[in-house]
């Protein structure tokens, strides 16, 4: 089996789908099934501390539909599965469009669909006429939570039978050493990009209201926040932005750590809860159904997306004693076994052989 793997944007050490497209190559491998990855680029601003993987075809993008040139050539390889990762852009459609006229088997992971209501015009006929165009070309479409599949079934009633639920997995990262959590410190810390959908502007305001005895650490670069929210920032010691961080540093602020905070209007799955639940961490998020779904209520204080919500979470934590907050996290640990990466295996290879 040969699966020509296509996503936009493919390094890692970012996150979200770039992690997640990375775990599934894991997949590949064990399964040893042959695969190709083809991606697009990005800016050198946006690149700066990523690091490009040799194994990997990047091709250039210009926004804002990630016009691709190049995929004509790299779509008349030798493979069986197009697998997909997002709609709505160039790359994907286009290479939907191809290999569908190819006889070849279609599988999309579409992360839902738009993450933000930036060009809604634009978008809104996009899921009107041609969405449902592409959907119709498609063989398996892989969501990652119950959430997602009513999403769709909702959405694009006809799609029912094509749609499988296969959630992310989650196994410990691979480090020369484990950090060390024993001598914790205190902060609060998020996880992510400064983008739209992230309500840093809620955060930074709800956390400087707070007046605690905390610190709040941000994995975003300046230039990423409003004249407004520098203002805060650079008045307030206590929030720290440490712009794009490696993987052992990701993993030894998470082992530090009080508590990971996550306030968001959107999340295909949350792959940063389950990180921060190995090293046994209190989570604060917005109380998104997904989220809400992959996690047990009892290690979470979810809050809505206004100021005063999350102010009020943070202050609740920050209130609780030590030995409540480590039950907390012990309960985010246990929670890690509906996310073993042997039975994820086991649902790939089934859909794998379904096609």
């Amino acid at each position: 089996m040969k699966i020509l793997e296509l996503t936009r944007l493919f390094y890692p050490s970012l996150g979200g789908i770039e992690k997640f497209v990375d775990d599934r190559l894991k997949i590949y491998q064990h399964l040893k099934y042959n695969f190709k990855v083809i991606t697009t680029t990005q800016t050198e601003r946006q690149i700066s501390g990523t690091t490009k993987n040799k194994d990997v075809t990047y091709l250039k993008s210009f926004s804002p539909y990630e016009i691709t040139f190049g995929l004509k050539r790299v779509l008349k390889s030798d493979y069986d599965i197009l697998s997909v990762n997002q709609f709505g852009y160039h790359y994907a459609d286009y290479a939907i469009m191809k290999a569908f006229r190819a006889g070849k088997k279609i599988v999309v992971t579409p992360h839902y669909l738009f993450h933000t209501d930036r060009y809604a015009a634009v978008k809104n006929a996009y899921s009107k006429f041609l969405l449902p165009s592409l959907l119709k070309k498609i063989d398996r479409i892989i969501c990652f939570t119950q959430t997602e599949k009513e999403y769709w079934i909702k959405s694009f009633p006809f799609t029912e039978k094509k749609l499988s639920v296969i959630p992310h997995y989650f196994k410990p990262a691979n480090l020369n050493s484990v950090p060390d959590n024993s001598d914790r410190e205190y902060y609060f810390l998020y996880l992510g990009r400064g983008a739209k959908n992230k309500r840093i502007d809620l955060l930074i305001k709800a956390f400087n209201s707070s007046n605690l005895d905390y610190g709040l650490y941000l994995t975003i670069y300046e230039d990423e926040l409003s004249d407004e929210l520098n203002t805060i920032v650079k008045s307030n010691a206590k929030i720290k932005l440490l712009g794009r961080i490696k993987e052992e540093e990701k993993h030894l602020l998470l082992s530090k750590c009080s508590a990971l905070i996550l306030p968001t209007d959107f999340e295909a799955f949350g792959i940063v809860c389950l990180e921060a639940s190995f090293y046994e961490k209190p989570i604060l998020c917005s109380s998104l159904s997904v989220l809400c779904e992959i996690l047990d209520d009892r290690g979470v204080l979810f809050f809505n997306n206004d100021i005063k919500s999350i102010s009020n979470s943070l202050i609740k934590l920050g209130q609780l004693n030590k030995n409540e907050r480590a039950a907390m996290g012990k309960i985010n640990k246990e929670n890690l076994q509906k996310y073993n990466f042997e039975k994820v295996v086991d649902l790939y290879s089934e859909l794998f052989k379904s096609l």
